[in-house]
């Protein structure tokens, strides 16, 4: 019988395996079926080089005959070392490949590649990635972060040491519950009479637990927040955990922030008023302030109230203005990219505060700063609150009223 020359085949083979393990064992069953397909026509006679084998008789059962030994390929034969003897029954057993151990990531684990980290909200501050982020950091930023919220860290950029925030990315982390927390806006210390504490019993928004009733009103003990220097006069945003038993929820809540000081600080004494000469022709300061020519350079409203919409525009035609309208009725409406592009074509910013959410004016505070642009706030979205506010951003006057007595003379009659 003559064999086929199966070299040019095998050489083949061995050239178009690689290194890795799978490409390996493919090429060792190859190698053991063709060591088995010549085995089964291998000539049972021995070479005269070796001792002859043993002799059985016809009367020997072909079971009790011991099994021809021959080589078959593997690692050691074929790759690394010379071959071993294996009889054939060996030869039909099937390999069995070796188990492959997958390594298993938590979803946290995966996000974390990509510099993900899930945010813990507190009163006060976030904590992400085990690093605690202060109110005061959190606020600078110009989008909100909320608790269960999935954002981008920069590890190459950091702010008071530690990785600045990015971004918040549109993941969410399955399974995780984030708890509900209630912010109380612009809030105004009073004190309590005949007492060393002080209390919260309203806002300037008008939309918060407080507000829905006089008798409302939360205890705040200026002990339990040493270093803030607590006084009545300061305006405050106060957070708590909202598990749905109302205003004892909020008893136990926490200052999450503290206003600008000298926006809101009522509790300055006001300087004694110079000796002027009288003016030959007396005008009151008040209506000074309000006589300005806009000379045609736009103003951008944004405001939570359409319904005023027309009668604020004629306040700016009173002045010669060119009357912008950004409706923020609808928080989810209104994008931090339609935003920027309203403020950038404006001349002077206006926010109507007492019926948008607080993302908007964080983000119109954002913008005005980035595109340099004068901004003024109006606590209500009333005429004269408004034309004050024209006033304050075209002279370069602070964003708020300077005391709570003006911002009462600002509401309407």
């Amino acid at each position: 019988m003559q064999i086929y020359d199966y070299r040019h085949e095998l050489i083949e083979l061995l050239e178009n395996t690689s290194s890795d393990q799978q490409s390996l064992r493919q090429t060792l069953q190859s190698l053991n079926t063709v060591i088995n397909i010549l085995n089964h026509y291998e000539d049972t006679k021995s070479s005269t080089s070796f001792q002859r084998p043993k002799q059985f008789s016809h009367s020997e059962s072909k079971a009790t005959r011991p099994a021809p030994r021959i080589r078959q390929a593997s690692h050691s034969s074929l790759l690394t070392g010379p071959a071993h003897e294996v009889t054939t029954s060996s030869l039909k057993r099937p390999v069995t490949p070796e188990p492959v151990t997958v390594e298993k990531f938590s979803q946290e684990e995966r996000l974390a590649a990509d510099d993900l980290y899930l945010v813990h909200r507190k009163l006060s501050g976030a904590e992400i990635n085990h690093h605690y982020y202060s109110e005061a950091l959190i606020h600078s930023l110009h989008f909100p972060l909320e608790d269960g919220d999935i954002v981008q860290l920069d590890p190459q950029q950091t702010v008071r040491g530690l990785p600045s925030i990015r971004r918040v990315a549109a993941d969410h982390l399955d399974g995780y519950k984030p708890e509900k927390i209630e912010v109380i806006e612009y809030a105004e210390l009073s004190s309590v009479p005949g007492s060393d504490v002080l209390q919260i019993s309203s806002t300037l928004k008008g939309n918060s637990i407080l507000d829905e009733s006089s008798a409302n009103t939360i205890v705040i003990d200026p002990f339990k927040f040493p270093g803030r220097s607590l006084k009545a006069g300061m305006v405050i945003d106060y957070a708590y955990f909202d598990h749905g038993n109302g205003l004892e929820d909020a008893k136990n809540g926490s200052i999450r922030w503290i206003h600008e000081k000298q926006d809101f600080d009522t509790t300055k004494q006001p300087a004694k008023p110079k000796q002027v000469k009288k003016p030959v022709h007396p005008r009151h300061d008040y209506e000074k302030k309000l006589d300005y020519d806009l000379k045609q350079r736009i103003v951008l409203l944004i405001t939570g109230d359409r319904e005023r919409s027309q009668e604020l525009k004629a306040v700016v035609d009173k002045h010669h203005g060119i009357y912008h309208a950004l409706d923020a009725s609808m928080e989810d409406k209104v994008s931090s990219s339609k935003m920027k592009r309203e403020i950038r074509d404006a001349d002077f910013v206006v926010v109507c505060i007492d019926k948008i959410h607080h993302r908007i004016s964080q983000l119109a505070n954002h913008h005005a700063k980035r595109y340099e642009k004068p901004l003024a706030i109006a606590n209500t979205t009333t005429n004269t609150a408004v034309e004050r506010a024209i006033a304050r951003a075209l002279n370069g006057d602070p964003a708020y009223a300077q005391t709570s007595e003006d911002m009462a003379n600002y509401q309407e009659k």
